[in-house]
Protein backbone atom coordinates (compact mmCIF):
# COMPACT_ATOMS: atom_id res chain seq x y z
CA UNK A 1 0.00 0.00 0.00
CA UNK A 2 1.37 3.40 -1.00
CA UNK A 3 1.12 6.68 0.98
CA UNK A 4 -1.92 8.68 -0.04
CA UNK A 5 -1.11 11.44 -2.57
CA UNK A 6 -2.04 14.97 -1.60
CA UNK A 7 -5.13 16.33 -3.41
CA UNK A 8 -2.92 18.73 -5.37
CA UNK A 9 -1.09 15.80 -7.01
CA UNK A 10 -4.37 14.41 -8.29
CA UNK A 11 -5.42 17.63 -9.98
CA UNK A 12 -5.94 17.45 -13.78
CA UNK A 13 -2.77 17.03 -15.83
CA UNK A 14 -2.16 19.38 -18.79
CA UNK A 15 -3.11 17.94 -22.16
CA UNK A 16 -0.22 16.16 -23.87
CA UNK A 17 1.46 15.29 -20.54
CA UNK A 18 1.47 12.47 -18.01
CA UNK A 19 2.24 12.70 -14.31
CA UNK A 20 4.38 10.15 -12.46
CA UNK A 21 4.03 10.19 -8.66
CA UNK A 22 7.31 9.22 -6.99
CA UNK A 23 6.98 10.37 -3.39
CA UNK A 24 3.31 11.29 -3.00
CA UNK A 25 3.61 12.04 0.71
CA UNK A 26 6.40 14.55 0.01
CA UNK A 27 4.84 16.03 -3.11
CA UNK A 28 7.55 14.88 -5.52
CA UNK A 29 6.47 13.91 -9.04
CA UNK A 30 7.43 14.15 -12.71
CA UNK A 31 5.32 15.79 -15.40
CA UNK A 32 6.51 14.68 -18.84
CA UNK A 33 5.37 15.53 -22.38
CA UNK A 34 4.07 12.39 -24.07
CA UNK A 35 5.75 13.03 -27.45
CA UNK A 36 9.09 13.21 -25.65
CA UNK A 37 8.53 9.82 -24.00
CA UNK A 38 7.47 8.27 -27.30
CA UNK A 39 10.62 9.52 -28.99
CA UNK A 40 12.80 8.01 -26.25
CA UNK A 41 11.18 4.62 -25.74
CA UNK A 42 8.80 2.27 -27.59
CA UNK A 43 7.32 1.03 -24.29
CA UNK A 44 6.22 4.18 -22.45
CA UNK A 45 4.95 2.36 -19.35
CA UNK A 46 8.25 0.52 -19.00
CA UNK A 47 10.07 3.83 -19.49
CA UNK A 48 8.15 5.45 -16.60
CA UNK A 49 9.13 2.49 -14.42
CA UNK A 50 12.77 2.88 -15.43
CA UNK A 51 12.67 6.62 -14.63
CA UNK A 52 11.30 6.00 -11.14
CA UNK A 53 13.90 3.30 -10.46
CA UNK A 54 16.80 5.43 -11.72
CA UNK A 55 15.71 8.38 -9.55
CA UNK A 56 14.82 6.58 -6.31
CA UNK A 57 17.32 3.71 -6.60
CA UNK A 58 14.72 1.22 -5.39
CA UNK A 59 12.85 -1.48 -7.27
CA UNK A 60 9.11 -1.13 -7.73
CA UNK A 61 6.10 -1.49 -9.99
CA UNK A 62 4.06 1.02 -11.98
CA UNK A 63 0.44 1.48 -10.96
CA UNK A 64 -2.62 3.56 -11.71
CA UNK A 65 -3.23 5.65 -8.56
CA UNK A 66 -6.74 4.55 -7.68
CA UNK A 67 -6.45 5.71 -4.09
CA UNK A 68 -6.26 4.41 -1.46
CA UNK A 69 -5.14 1.18 -3.21
CA UNK A 70 -3.13 1.76 -6.40
CA UNK A 71 -3.52 -1.04 -8.94
CA UNK A 72 -0.21 -2.30 -10.42
CA UNK A 73 -0.09 -2.88 -14.15
CA UNK A 74 0.17 -6.52 -15.16
CA UNK A 75 1.27 -5.59 -18.66
CA UNK A 76 3.67 -2.71 -19.39
CA UNK A 77 3.36 -2.87 -23.18
CA UNK A 78 0.32 -0.61 -23.38
CA UNK A 79 0.11 3.05 -24.37
CA UNK A 80 -0.05 6.12 -22.17
CA UNK A 81 -3.30 7.89 -21.41
CA UNK A 82 -3.18 11.57 -22.30
CA UNK A 83 -3.35 13.44 -19.01
CA UNK A 84 -2.93 10.19 -17.10
CA UNK A 85 -1.59 9.92 -13.55
CA UNK A 86 0.70 7.03 -12.64
CA UNK A 87 2.47 6.07 -9.45
CA UNK A 88 5.55 4.02 -8.55
CA UNK A 89 4.97 1.45 -5.82
CA UNK A 90 8.09 0.19 -4.02
CA UNK A 91 8.39 -3.56 -3.77
CA UNK A 92 10.30 -3.24 -0.49
CA UNK A 93 8.86 -2.61 2.96
CA UNK A 94 6.69 0.46 3.60
CA UNK A 95 9.38 1.90 5.87
CA UNK A 96 11.66 2.25 2.84
CA UNK A 97 9.29 4.82 1.38
CA UNK A 98 10.95 7.38 3.65
CA UNK A 99 14.48 6.13 2.89
CA UNK A 100 16.11 8.43 0.32
CA UNK A 101 19.66 7.20 0.83
CA UNK A 102 19.60 5.65 -2.65
CA UNK A 103 17.80 8.50 -4.40
CA UNK A 104 19.69 10.83 -6.71
CA UNK A 105 21.39 13.75 -5.00
CA UNK A 106 20.82 16.86 -7.10
CA UNK A 107 23.77 18.55 -5.40
CA UNK A 108 26.17 15.98 -6.81
CA UNK A 109 25.49 16.92 -10.41
CA UNK A 110 25.81 20.68 -10.26
CA UNK A 111 27.32 21.98 -13.48
CA UNK A 112 29.66 24.49 -11.84
CA UNK A 113 31.67 24.22 -8.66
CA UNK A 114 34.14 26.45 -6.85
CA UNK A 115 36.47 23.51 -6.29
CA UNK A 116 39.74 23.93 -8.22
CA UNK A 117 41.81 21.07 -6.87
CA UNK A 118 42.18 19.16 -10.15
CA UNK A 119 45.77 19.11 -11.40
CA UNK A 120 47.03 19.06 -14.98
CA UNK A 121 48.59 15.65 -14.34
CA UNK A 122 45.30 14.20 -13.10
CA UNK A 123 43.39 15.66 -16.01
CA UNK A 124 45.90 14.47 -18.61
CA UNK A 125 46.01 10.93 -17.18
CA UNK A 126 42.21 10.69 -17.20
CA UNK A 127 42.07 11.89 -20.80
CA UNK A 128 44.84 9.50 -21.89
CA UNK A 129 43.05 6.47 -20.47
CA UNK A 130 39.76 7.53 -22.06
CA UNK A 131 41.44 7.97 -25.44
CA UNK A 132 42.88 4.48 -25.12
CA UNK A 133 39.37 3.09 -24.65
CA UNK A 134 37.26 5.43 -26.82
CA UNK A 135 39.64 6.79 -29.44
CA UNK A 136 37.12 9.46 -30.47
CA UNK A 137 33.75 10.89 -29.45
CA UNK A 138 31.77 7.75 -28.67
CA UNK A 139 28.65 9.14 -30.37
CA UNK A 140 29.83 11.19 -33.33
CA UNK A 141 33.22 9.72 -34.19
CA UNK A 142 34.91 13.11 -34.04
CA UNK A 143 38.67 12.90 -33.40
CA UNK A 144 40.29 14.07 -30.18
CA UNK A 145 40.97 17.51 -31.70
CA UNK A 146 37.28 18.32 -31.18
CA UNK A 147 36.49 16.27 -28.09
CA UNK A 148 36.64 16.51 -24.30
CA UNK A 149 37.30 13.95 -21.59
CA UNK A 150 34.05 14.19 -19.61
CA UNK A 151 33.39 12.88 -16.09
CA UNK A 152 29.97 11.23 -15.72
CA UNK A 153 29.89 12.25 -12.04
CA UNK A 154 31.65 15.65 -12.03
CA UNK A 155 35.24 15.69 -10.81
CA UNK A 156 34.48 18.60 -8.48
CA UNK A 157 32.42 16.34 -6.21
CA UNK A 158 35.54 14.47 -5.09
CA UNK A 159 36.31 10.78 -4.54
CA UNK A 160 34.80 10.59 -1.04
CA UNK A 161 31.44 11.79 -2.31
CA UNK A 162 31.78 9.59 -5.39
CA UNK A 163 32.41 6.46 -3.34
CA UNK A 164 29.46 7.20 -1.04
CA UNK A 165 27.24 7.53 -4.11
CA UNK A 166 28.39 4.19 -5.54
CA UNK A 167 27.98 2.40 -2.21
CA UNK A 168 24.43 3.72 -1.81
CA UNK A 169 23.17 1.84 -4.86
CA UNK A 170 22.84 -1.78 -5.91
CA UNK A 171 24.86 -2.69 -8.98
CA UNK A 172 23.38 -5.01 -11.60
CA UNK A 173 25.56 -7.18 -13.85
CA UNK A 174 28.78 -5.34 -12.94
CA UNK A 175 31.26 -5.25 -10.08
CA UNK A 176 31.79 -1.86 -8.45
CA UNK A 177 33.70 -3.00 -5.35
CA UNK A 178 36.80 -1.16 -6.57
CA UNK A 179 34.96 1.84 -8.03
CA UNK A 180 36.16 4.44 -5.50
CA UNK A 181 38.12 7.03 -7.50
CA UNK A 182 36.39 9.95 -9.22
CA UNK A 183 39.00 9.64 -11.99
CA UNK A 184 38.29 5.98 -12.67
CA UNK A 185 37.91 5.47 -16.43
CA UNK A 186 34.47 3.93 -15.74
CA UNK A 187 33.38 7.42 -14.69
CA UNK A 188 34.22 8.96 -18.04
CA UNK A 189 33.32 9.35 -21.70
CA UNK A 190 34.95 11.03 -24.66
CA UNK A 191 32.42 13.49 -26.10
CA UNK A 192 32.53 16.05 -28.85
CA UNK A 193 32.90 19.51 -27.30
CA UNK A 194 29.41 20.61 -28.40
CA UNK A 195 27.93 17.77 -26.36
CA UNK A 196 29.97 18.47 -23.23
CA UNK A 197 27.89 21.35 -21.87
CA UNK A 198 24.46 19.79 -22.64
CA UNK A 199 25.64 16.61 -20.90
CA UNK A 200 26.84 18.52 -17.84
CA UNK A 201 23.59 20.50 -17.72
CA UNK A 202 21.58 17.25 -17.98
CA UNK A 203 19.86 18.25 -21.22
CA UNK A 204 21.18 15.05 -22.72
CA UNK A 205 21.70 11.73 -20.94
CA UNK A 206 22.72 8.23 -21.96
CA UNK A 207 20.07 5.52 -21.81
CA UNK A 208 22.01 2.33 -21.11
CA UNK A 209 20.20 -0.84 -22.23
CA UNK A 210 19.59 -3.55 -21.33
CA UNK A 211 18.81 -2.65 -17.75
CA UNK A 212 16.48 -3.86 -15.02
CA UNK A 213 13.36 -2.60 -16.81
CA UNK A 214 14.26 -1.90 -20.46
CA UNK A 215 15.61 -4.12 -23.21
CA UNK A 216 17.55 -3.04 -26.27
CA UNK A 217 14.42 -3.67 -28.37
CA UNK A 218 12.49 -1.12 -26.28
CA UNK A 219 14.60 1.74 -27.66
CA UNK A 220 13.44 3.34 -30.93
CA UNK A 221 15.51 3.10 -34.12
CA UNK A 222 18.25 5.69 -34.34
CA UNK A 223 16.38 8.08 -36.62
CA UNK A 224 13.47 8.37 -34.16
CA UNK A 225 15.39 9.14 -30.98
CA UNK A 226 15.53 12.55 -29.34
CA UNK A 227 17.02 14.60 -26.49
CA UNK A 228 15.55 14.84 -23.01
CA UNK A 229 15.04 18.50 -23.93
CA UNK A 230 16.02 20.33 -27.09
CA UNK A 231 19.35 22.08 -26.36
CA UNK A 232 19.14 24.10 -29.56
CA UNK A 233 22.05 22.35 -31.31
CA UNK A 234 21.85 21.52 -35.01
CA UNK A 235 21.14 17.83 -35.53
CA UNK A 236 23.41 17.80 -38.57
CA UNK A 237 26.28 18.93 -36.33
CA UNK A 238 25.61 16.87 -33.20
CA UNK A 239 23.20 13.98 -33.83
CA UNK A 240 21.16 12.77 -30.87
CA UNK A 241 20.37 9.33 -32.19
CA UNK A 242 23.62 7.36 -32.22
CA UNK A 243 24.75 4.39 -30.19
CA UNK A 244 28.01 4.64 -28.27
CA UNK A 245 31.01 2.95 -29.89
CA UNK A 246 34.31 2.01 -28.25
CA UNK A 247 37.58 0.48 -29.38
CA UNK A 248 37.26 -3.27 -29.63
CA UNK A 249 40.84 -4.01 -28.54
CA UNK A 250 40.99 -1.68 -25.54
CA UNK A 251 41.79 -3.15 -22.12
CA UNK A 252 40.03 -0.27 -20.34
CA UNK A 253 36.59 -1.08 -18.82
CA UNK A 254 33.44 0.56 -20.27
CA UNK A 255 31.44 3.29 -18.50
CA UNK A 256 29.68 2.05 -15.37
CA UNK A 257 26.00 1.26 -15.91
CA UNK A 258 25.32 2.22 -12.29
CA UNK A 259 26.67 5.73 -12.91
CA UNK A 260 24.85 6.13 -16.24
CA UNK A 261 21.53 5.11 -14.66
CA UNK A 262 22.15 7.49 -11.76
CA UNK A 263 22.84 10.44 -14.03
CA UNK A 264 19.86 9.60 -16.24
CA UNK A 265 17.61 9.68 -13.18
CA UNK A 266 19.15 12.95 -12.05
CA UNK A 267 18.62 14.48 -15.50
CA UNK A 268 14.95 13.40 -15.50
CA UNK A 269 14.45 14.87 -12.01
CA UNK A 270 15.97 18.17 -13.15
CA UNK A 271 14.08 18.46 -16.43
CA UNK A 272 10.66 17.14 -15.43
CA UNK A 273 10.62 17.12 -11.62
CA UNK A 274 8.23 19.02 -9.34
CA UNK A 275 8.73 19.18 -5.59
CA UNK A 276 12.27 17.83 -6.00
CA UNK A 277 13.43 19.90 -3.00
CA UNK A 278 12.87 16.75 -0.95
CA UNK A 279 15.92 15.25 -2.68
CA UNK A 280 18.04 18.12 -1.39
CA UNK A 281 16.83 18.15 2.21
CA UNK A 282 16.61 14.42 2.98
CA UNK A 283 20.03 12.91 2.36
CA UNK A 284 20.90 9.86 4.46
CA UNK A 285 23.72 9.41 5.12
CA UNK A 286 24.86 13.01 5.01
CA UNK A 287 26.80 14.07 1.93
CA UNK A 288 30.58 13.94 2.27
CA UNK A 289 32.29 17.29 2.04
CA UNK A 290 33.64 18.30 -1.35
CA UNK A 291 37.44 18.73 -1.54
CA UNK A 292 38.73 22.14 -0.50
CA UNK A 293 40.27 24.30 -3.24
CA UNK A 294 44.03 24.66 -3.10
CA UNK A 295 45.24 28.06 -1.72
CA UNK A 296 46.59 30.45 -4.35
CA UNK A 297 48.98 33.43 -4.39
CA UNK A 298 50.23 34.95 -1.12
CA UNK A 299 47.77 32.90 0.90
CA UNK A 300 49.30 29.75 -0.53
CA UNK A 301 52.76 30.92 0.50
CA UNK A 302 51.57 31.69 4.01
CA UNK A 303 49.83 28.32 4.05
CA UNK A 304 53.00 26.49 3.03
CA UNK A 305 55.13 28.44 5.48
CA UNK A 306 52.61 27.72 8.22
CA UNK A 307 52.90 24.01 7.48
CA UNK A 308 56.68 24.30 7.54
CA UNK A 309 56.54 25.99 10.95
CA UNK A 310 54.30 23.24 12.32
CA UNK A 311 56.64 20.58 10.94
CA UNK A 312 59.59 22.43 12.46
CA UNK A 313 57.93 22.50 15.88
CA UNK A 314 57.10 18.81 15.63
CA UNK A 315 60.68 18.02 14.64
CA UNK A 316 62.03 20.09 17.53
CA UNK A 317 59.80 18.22 19.97
CA UNK A 318 60.94 14.93 18.51
CA UNK A 319 64.59 15.96 18.81
CA UNK A 320 64.07 16.92 22.44
CA UNK A 321 62.41 13.58 23.10
CA UNK A 322 65.34 11.75 21.52
CA UNK A 323 68.11 14.05 22.77
CA UNK A 324 70.50 11.19 23.19
CA UNK A 325 70.32 10.29 19.47
CA UNK A 326 73.37 11.50 17.46
CA UNK A 327 72.64 14.25 14.96
CA UNK A 328 74.04 13.86 11.47
CA UNK A 329 75.94 16.67 9.79
CA UNK A 330 73.00 17.14 7.34
CA UNK A 331 70.42 17.81 10.02
CA UNK A 332 69.68 21.39 11.03
CA UNK A 333 69.20 22.72 14.55
CA UNK A 334 65.62 23.75 13.67
CA UNK A 335 64.68 20.11 13.00
CA UNK A 336 64.69 20.31 9.17
CA UNK A 337 67.02 18.30 6.99
CA UNK A 338 69.10 20.07 4.37
CA UNK A 339 66.79 18.71 1.66
CA UNK A 340 63.64 19.96 3.43
CA UNK A 341 65.20 23.40 3.91
CA UNK A 342 66.12 23.63 0.22
CA UNK A 343 62.60 22.62 -0.83
CA UNK A 344 61.07 25.23 1.50
CA UNK A 345 63.42 27.93 0.15
CA UNK A 346 62.65 26.91 -3.43
CA UNK A 347 58.88 27.15 -2.88
CA UNK A 348 59.34 30.58 -1.31
CA UNK A 349 61.53 31.83 -4.19
CA UNK A 350 59.09 30.53 -6.80
CA UNK A 351 56.31 32.45 -5.12
CA UNK A 352 58.46 35.61 -5.00
CA UNK A 353 58.93 35.40 -8.76
CA UNK A 354 55.27 34.73 -9.55
CA UNK A 355 53.45 37.61 -11.37
CA UNK A 356 50.74 37.81 -8.71
CA UNK A 357 53.35 38.00 -5.98
CA UNK A 358 55.31 40.73 -7.78
CA UNK A 359 52.16 42.79 -8.23
CA UNK A 360 51.28 42.23 -4.58
CA UNK A 361 54.70 43.46 -3.43
CA UNK A 362 54.57 46.44 -5.86
CA UNK A 363 51.25 47.61 -4.41
CA UNK A 364 52.51 47.04 -0.88
CA UNK A 365 55.63 49.14 -1.56
CA UNK A 366 53.59 51.88 -3.27
CA UNK A 367 51.25 52.09 -0.30
CA UNK A 368 54.18 52.24 2.13
CA UNK A 369 55.91 54.99 0.10
CA UNK A 370 52.70 57.04 0.00
CA UNK A 371 52.31 56.65 3.73
CA UNK A 372 55.90 57.81 4.36
CA UNK A 373 55.42 60.75 1.99
CA UNK A 374 52.22 61.85 3.74
CA UNK A 375 53.96 61.50 7.12
CA UNK A 376 56.94 63.66 5.97
CA UNK A 377 54.65 66.37 4.61
CA UNK A 378 52.77 66.32 7.89
CA UNK A 379 56.01 66.89 9.88
CA UNK A 380 57.09 69.78 7.62
CA UNK A 381 53.76 71.50 8.03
Amino acid sequence: MSPLPSPELLQPVPQGYVRLLLLPKNGFYLEIPIPRIQSLCLRPLKYLTFLAWSILGQEGTLAAPHTPNPIPFQDLTGDLVDGGIYSYILTSTPADAEDLSRAVDLEVIKYKSAVTSQTDTTRDDFRTRLLERDGFCVFTGYTDRFTDAVHIIPFSRGSEWFEALVRSRRAYDESVDDLTDINDVRNGLHLVTLLHRPFDQREVAILKTPNLYLDVADVPPRAQRDWLVDPGLGGHTVPSNLDAAFKTQSQQPPPSALLLHYIYGAAAAIQWGHGSEVLKTHQHPARPKAPEPAPMGPERSNHNRGIAIEKRKAAQNQNQHHASKPTSDKEQTDGLTERQRRVEDLVYRLWLNAPDAKEYRRKEKEEKDNHVDRWRRGIIT
